[in-house]
């Protein structure tokens, strides 16, 4: 046989052997779906929908006040107050988001410092600062900062004044908290406008700037009547606290 004639049968060999393995390939089925990597599955939002998220809450704040300050308008070192805020999800990264937002806190005391009806009250206005750290249907874990100011006014009612002896003054104060928001309802993937029910709870600390409580009578400048106020020394409002509450996420 020519050299010719042995090429030519090698190749068309080739050829045949090609053809076949490409027909086997082809007549292989699909792979069965368990073989399917889960990362190539497209995966559902996140039940709480973390991303552009409003948020109300509404609840009870307990705070102790460790100075000594406050012992003339209370028998407990302790200040009830009701708490609202609202908050706004601007960024989010995988299971963290973060939330800015405002907050007002109201709550007052009373007792007796020498004989005398006594009360306290304070409104503290803050800017939140959440990070959060989300669980799925779970809820979600967060730290939060809330710098900002808040209103204290001290009085006493001596009658032996021709008016309550008070002091208003605005002072610097922040918060810095840690807690858990559990997720109530819808506990399943739900259209973006639903709206979300949650319980809260978190503890942390609370501080409020110093200030001297001098108190005197507002009386009009001119007044014939005695204007001796009284001091009761230094009060600084801060202690441990805690929170407890509702919220609306839509």
């Amino acid at each position: 046989m020519k050299p010719l004639d042995i090429l030519s049968l090698s190749l068309a060999a080739s050829t045949t052997f090609a053809a076949s393995g490409v027909r086997a390939q082809s007549a292989e089925p699909n792979p069965p779906a368990a073989w399917i990597s889960p990362d190539s599955v497209q995966q559902p939002e996140y039940v709480d929908r973390r991303e552009g998220t409003w948020r109300v809450e509404s609840g009870y704040r307990g705070s102790f006040v460790s100075s000594s300050g406050y012992n003339p308008f209370s028998s407990n070192g302790y200040l009830p107050e009701f708490s609202l805020a609202a908050s706004r999800t601007l960024f989010r990264r995988g299971r963290f988001s973060f939330a800015p937002g405002l907050a007002w806190d109201i709550g007052g005391t009373g007792a007796s410092a020498r004989d005398q009806a006594s009360s306290l009250s304070m409104q503290r206005l803050t800017v939140s600062l959440e990070g959060r750290m989300h669980f799925g249907p779970w809820g979600y874990a967060y730290l939060r900062a809330a710098p900002g100011a808040a209103m204290v006014h001290a009085q006493i009612d001596d009658a032996s004044s021709p008016a309550p002896l008070e002091k208003t003054q605005w002072l610097f104060a922040t918060d810095l908290s840690a807690g858990y928001s559990w997720l109530v309802w819808p506990r399943r993937e739900a259209s973006v406008l639903e709206p979300r029910l949650w319980l809260q709870g978190e503890g942390g600390y609370g501080w409020v700037a110093e200030e001297r409580l001098a108190l005197a009578p507002a009386v009009a400048s001119g007044s014939p009547d005695s204007v001796n106020g009284i001091d009761l020394g230094n009060l600084t409002m801060q202690g441990g606290f805690f929170r407890i509450a509702a919220a609306v996420s839509f």
